[in-house]
């Protein structure tokens, strides 16, 4: 037999034997079990570029297994009310889609191994999903839904009874060639700080009786020991929830740290509160914060006393809170937000406490959340408080009453107004320069930062006199100086305008008139 022929027959011979021999032994050569949970799969393939793959195992007398997950999703001119709209299944995204409710349930299939699975499809984004049971209706209602074992919360519900949505979510990245959403600031992070689920004395709380529930989060690197104590961020989460919402749903421990890896916020201790169980309403959760959280918060974690160095946050029920607070209770923080809520018209007084927030006011919501008119009540509220001299920042997103909105307006609130604020005053000196005609100005602007920052304001800062450039002058150690000359008299009074950096906002001094 030619050598080439001989050399095909050996390795045929060979393919076989090996082949034979996987046959005999299956356990050593099988694939390992694909494993419980979600597995989150590039496809670079439409309509989003990403698909994540569902394994669940059910009882085995379980008969049919569905998901449950809100990702549904509607043209946002086809949603004229809440629970409204296309109702289409990722498979059928668009671009331009909102996440929209209601969430259906989708139908797994069981396989050889006991194990139900499910495919689909999704946007850039963090889910919420659940499973349910032999369920027939199409909505889940009146069905338990099932978390997933195998991808449960880091922080579970801290007493029985405690309400709570969905307690599984899953993370999908941005596709590049099939671009959805731009929610990188969700990601999982390398770096991780600590969650902790802390309960505290109160005497106001029914339920539980005599203490209260918190999920304290602190940020990578948090040290107990450090110079400056850590500004803290209060979030109030919705009806139907409580303290684990905010982290476990709305993973704001994730969007704050992929600010922090930003540069664009420093580090800060985020504490999500619970207002189930307290007697009272709006007014007897403000209580509670006054008397029992504060309290209890800075005496067990390194965090600053001041009202300027907290911030505030609701959504829904919880912005109502937040309208009680910026509305009665201006003094307990220094910045405030609310979110996805009408919000009350506002009284002269109200008004008055508001113009004299140190840090900042937000307002934001789903462009299209119908839920009692909120998304047309609470832009209402927003034009209505800016006519009467409020300064606020006001950001709405497209969306309807769902995390998929409240998660960009905390990252907004981080990015662009907690504890950003800054103060600039301003000193002006003249002299003659040489002829009567023109003069020498000296001005000199400081510019501070409102709340407690391990970081100095930056940059530059502008001064004008009237609508004249006078010039620029970059800031050394808090300071800012200007030498100039100006032929003739200087036209009008004197004002710096501090433009703000990665970490600061911008602020304006007082007109000062030249002496």
């Amino acid at each position: 037999m030619p050598a080439p022929r001989r050399r095909l027959m050996l390795a045929l011979l060979a393919a076989a034997t090996v082949a034979v021999g996987a046959t005999a032994t299956p356990a050593a050569s099988a694939a390992p079990p694909a494993p419980l949970g979600p597995t989150v799969i590039r496809t670079d393939q439409p309509p989003t570029g990403y698909s994540v793959t569902f394994r669940y195992r059910a009882p085995e007398d379980v008969q049919q297994v569905h998901i449950y997950g809100d990702w549904f999703y509607s043209r946002p001119e086809n949603i004229p009310c809440q629970d409204c709209g296309d109702a289409r299944p990722p498979a059928q995204w668009q671009p331009g889609d909102v996440a929209a409710t209601p969430w259906h349930i989708q139908a797994m299939q069981k396989g050889s191994d006991g194990v139900w699975t499910f495919t689909t499809p999704l946007p850039a984004g963090t889910f919420r999903y659940a499973f349910t049971h032999d369920c027939t209706n199409e909505l889940a209602t009146g069905c338990t839904l099932h978390d997933d074992p195998a991808n449960p919360w880091q922080i579970q519900p801290q007493y029985p009874g405690a309400p709570g949505a969905v307690r599984s979510t899953i993370y999908v990245p941005t596709s590049n060639k099939f671009p959805t959403y731009d929610t990188g600031y969700q990601a999982p992070v390398a770096k991780l700080g600590t969650l902790e689920s802390r309960r505290y004395p109160s005497p106001l709380s029914t339920n539980p009786p005599g203490v209260h529930d918190i999920v304290v989060y602190l940020p990578h690197g948090y040290d107990p020991d450090r110079a400056k104590p850590y500004p803290t961020l209060y979030l109030s989460h919705g009806s139907g929830d409580h303290s684990t919402a905010w982290t476990m749903q709305g993973v704001a421990h994730l969007i704050l740290e992929n600010a922090i890896r930003d540069r664009a916020v420093e580090p800060m201790v985020i504490v999500s509160t619970d207002f189930n169980g307290l007697p009272g309403g709006n007014e007897g959760y403000v209580n509670e914060l006054r008397n029992n959280i504060f309290p209890f918060v800075e005496q067990n974690y390194h965090v600053s006393t001041r009202p300027e160095d907290r911030a505030f946050g609701g959504f829904s029920a919880g912005g109502s809170r937040a309208y009680t607070i910026m509305y009665n209770h201006t003094d307990l923080f220094g910045y405030h937000a609310a979110w996805s809520a009408g919000g009350p018209n506002a009284t002269q007084a109200q008004i008055d406490r508001m113009k004299a927030v140190a840090g900042g006011i937000m307002i934001g919501t789903g462009l299209q959340d119908r839920l009692g008119n909120i998304a047309e009540n609470s832009q209402r509220n927003a034009a209505a408080l800016r006519a009467s001299g409020v300064d606020l920042d006001e950001y709405n997103v497209p969306g309807v009453h769902t995390w998929h909105v409240w998660r960009p307006l905390l990252n907004h609130y981080l990015r662009a107004l907690a504890f950003r604020a800054t103060t600039t005053g301003l000193g002006v000196e003249t002299a003659p320069a040489g002829t009567s005609h023109n003069s020498k100005v000296i001005a000199t602007a400081t510019v501070g930062s409102v709340s407690t920052s391990m970081s100095a304001p930056s940059g530059t800062v502008d001064f004008y006199a009237g609508d004249t450039h006078l010039g620029s002058a970059p800031l050394h150690d808090g300071v800012a100086r200007l030498k100039t000359t100006v032929h003739g008299e200087l036209v009008g009074p004197v004002v710096a305008h501090y433009r703000g950096d990665n970490l600061f906002n911008g602020s304006q001094s007082p007109a000062v008139d030249a002496q």
